[in-house]
């Protein structure tokens, strides 16, 4: 029965009234929840083997009636369990907003090594494990130091074992649990292992506890309860926005940025989320969880809303009487089939006389012969001693066993094909249908999951700031499973900062976890290795169709396999791939690679125009010379057509160097613009008449061959 939240207006702030609150709420579950924990752990014994009535059993075994126990249900339990095993979920994130890619990409990897570390998967597997089996499963996050002598905390997935030892607020009604406002963890500890972990605790006095009334089941002679109460407390603030358009607690915002002011403000709460490990009789420790959310996620099953009763239940509570009845049948079918051997012998009056003791074990023990006397009856001798011949084998009996077999499958959803058993389906297709039938009708199992691990990836993003807020080294962990490091929250010397390439603000703090807005998501799909061992199968059938693909990207084929030295052969077949198709490296410019006899040719040829820019500059500065007003007539026509010669010249060598070069050959371009601009001398006022006498100017001349350089 779902219950409305308890009735106190104000929080417990010492520590006897939290200690109080503790236990009241506890009950308050209990009562509430108590139905789905008992059934639940009906469930659970029932899986473990325990699948007869208690005292038909005992009658049975008071009777040497065979009473056997034939669990199929583990088997079914696991199809379901090893099939989300197989399609690992993983955690994603996004930036938001003002979120940075980078800053995100880093997050990610930081994530993953978290889940490597904590061992996540098993923190999944054993939520969905009680899930499916019972109805609800859970695990949590913490926070703890990464190691004894650091002072650098992370953040932890841990698993819960038994689903039991968790009392959530029974109020809570999604199914991530994300708005319960309280949660319970406890479980019972010999009293030798309380002193030893906690020496300086309050042991619980046994005649103390008893006398408190809720509390009789904290302590008994023998163990002691330890409890975490995780609650939310919530607090009057003031919530207001900026003129930046930031918003957030006024007391968070006091000193507000030069010429930034409130713009808004609202009446609000400030919740904070408490962490207490106690007794009955005090509190052991206390903390303040860096999160908005209680890190305790559950993973339901089966749900129902019965007019405010709640019922969960797994894969088992259905399929709990089919297992009886196959159970049943089978017992009867064999304990038929074992009294065959009894059936009695059939003789005449006499016959057994002098023998009896023999006869009489016939049917237990193995005598290698056995005696009887011979009787004549109306004068004839009489047959020896005959055993009944066996009857058939119970065809009604074994017939009820297999439609027991069939009511299992029904009711857990999952058929022959799934089981990996051999059925009426011949065709690949109708197996894989058949198969993929049994997932769909038990997939709500693993979407439940998913759905619950995406509620405890926002708790991560919200926590992630506050754990990881100081400047340190985060692990980071790819795709494929490499580990790697990279600073966090480093400031940027100021000569080293740079603007921003899209926003053009200037990054000061490398990897900055304290800004920023991110989101998550969450995909679900095989390993890695599954998948890398998918890529190779597929690229290796579409090389046995296309050849040329191992041409082209035999080395991604190659470096993509498991066996050794596949790295160094995949190295060699990328030597054989062109150029053009292989991947630019980093820093690596986007075009072919130029060999490096081309490079060095390059480079002469870069030296020459050099020299020939020089002579060029010097030629042009030569024309323009004030000593040609000094010279005679011919011999500045003489000066003039010599310039023009040798600007011909140098425009042919350079025109020949162009012809002959690869880019990128921007020297070359450069002179080329240079002598786009010289000016073609003009002749001296006067002189036209004897050029055209002498014929200076109209000399031509002789082409060069391609190639040919011209005379320095």
């Amino acid at each position: 029965m779902m219950a409305a939240k308890d009735d106190d207006s104000a929080q417990a702030t010492d520590d006897a009234a939290i200690i109080a609150e503790a236990i009241k709420r506890m009950q308050l579950c209990i009562g509430a929840d108590g139905t789905n924990r008992q059934n639940a752990l009906d469930d659970l014994e029932f899986q473990a083997g325990a699948q007869w009535d208690p005292a038909v059993q005992a009658q049975r075994i008071r009777d040497k009636r065979p009473c056997l126990t034939i669990n199929k249900l583990p088997t079914f339990l696991h199809q379901v369990t090893n099939s989300q095993r197989q399609n690992v979920p993983s955690i994603k994130v996004h930036p938001v907003g003002d979120g940075d890619v980078k800053v995100a990409e880093v997050i990610q990897g930081g994530i993953r090594h978290i889940e490597y570390a904590s061992n996540a998967d098993v923190a999944y597997d054993t939520a969905v494990n009680s899930a499916a089996a019972i109805g609800f499963g859970y695990f949590r996050l913490v926070t703890d130091y990464c190691d004894d002598a650091s002072f650098d905390q992370e953040i932890k997935f841990k698993r819960i074992r038994n689903p039991f030892t968790v009392y959530p607020d029974p109020a809570s009604i999604e199914p991530d649990g994300s708005d319960m406002q309280w949660c319970i963890l406890s479980v019972k500890v010999a009293r030798s292992e309380f002193r030893a972990e906690y020496p300086t605790a309050d042991a619980c006095d046994f005649a103390q506890v008893q006398g408190m009334g809720d509390a009789q089941d904290w302590a008994d002679r023998d163990t002691v309860r330890v409890a975490e109460y995780y609650r939310i407390t919530s607090k009057p603030a003031k919530v207001v926005q900026l003129s930046n358009g930031e918003s957030g607690y006024a007391d968070d915002l006091l000193d507000l940025p030069p010429g930034v002011t409130i713009a808004r403000e609202r009446d609000g709460v400030r919740k904070t989320v408490e962490w207490f490990k106690l007794t009955a009789t005090e509190i052991i420790d206390r903390a303040e969880i860096p999160c908005k959310w209680i890190p305790v996620f559950p993973v339901y099953g089966d749900e129902l809303d019965i007019d405010g009763k709640i019922i969960r239940s797994g894969l088992i509570r259905n399929a709990k009487d089919p297992a009886r009845m196959y159970n049943f049948w089978m017992t009867a079918a064999t304990e038929e089939v074992a009294m065959r051997p009894k059936t009695p012998y059939i003789g005449a009056e006499g016959q057994f006389e002098g023998y009896e003791t023999e006869w009489a074990q016939a049917n237990t023990s193995n005598f290698p012969f056995l005696e009887y006397r011979p009787v004549s009856l109306g004068g004839v001798l009489a047959p020896p001693p005959q055993r009944q011949p066996m009857a058939d084998l119970p065809g009604g009996v074994l017939a009820m066993a297999m439609h027991a077999n069939d009511d299992i499958k029904a009711t857990t959803g999952i058929f022959d094909a799934s089981l990996g058993a051999k059925s009426n389906e011949t065709s690949g297709i109708a197996i894989r249908a058949r198969d993929r039938q049994g997932e769909v009708s038990n997939f709500h199992y693993t979407d439940n999951l998913l759905n619950t691990l995406r509620h405890a990836g926002r708790c991560i993003l919200d926590m992630w700031p506050k754990v990881y807020d100081a400047e340190r080294t985060l692990k980071m962990m790819g795709q494929d499973g490499k580990v790697t490091a990279t600073p966090i929250n480093k400031p940027i010397p100021p000569e080293e900062q740079k603007p921003d390439p899209k926003t053009g603000a200037i990054q000061r703090i490398l990897n900055d976890m304290t800004t920023g807005e991110y989101a998550v998501t969450i995909s679900s799909g095989p390993s890695y290795d599954t998948l890398r061992q998918e890529a190779v199968d597929g690229m290796i059938s579409v090389a046995q169709s296309w050849p040329k693909l191992m041409d082209i990207a035999g080395d991604k084929v190659v470096r993509s396999m498991d066996w050794p030295m596949a790295d160094q052969i995949a190295d060699r077949i990328e030597k054989t791939i062109p150029p053009e198709l292989q991947d630019k490296q980093e820093g690596e410019e986007d075009g072919p690679a130029i060999p490096p006899e081309v490079q060095q040719q390059l480079q002469q040829y870069e030296g020459a125009m050099e020299d020939l820019m020089q002579q060029l500059q010097e030629a042009k500065s030569g024309i323009k010379k004030a000593e040609i007003e000094a010279r005679s007539r011919v011999e500045v026509a003489s000066i003039n057509a010599e310039g023009r010669n040798d600007v011909a010249e140098l425009t042919g060598l350079v025109k020949l160097l162009l012809a002959n070069m690869q880019p990128p050959a921007l020297l070359a371009q450069q002179v080329a613009q240079d002598l786009a601009e010289v000016e073609e001398p003009e002749p001296m006022q006067g002189m036209q008449p004897e050029f055209e006498q002498s014929g200076y100017g109209e000399e031509q001349q002789e082409p060069m061959q391609q190639g040919q350089l011209p005379p320095q």
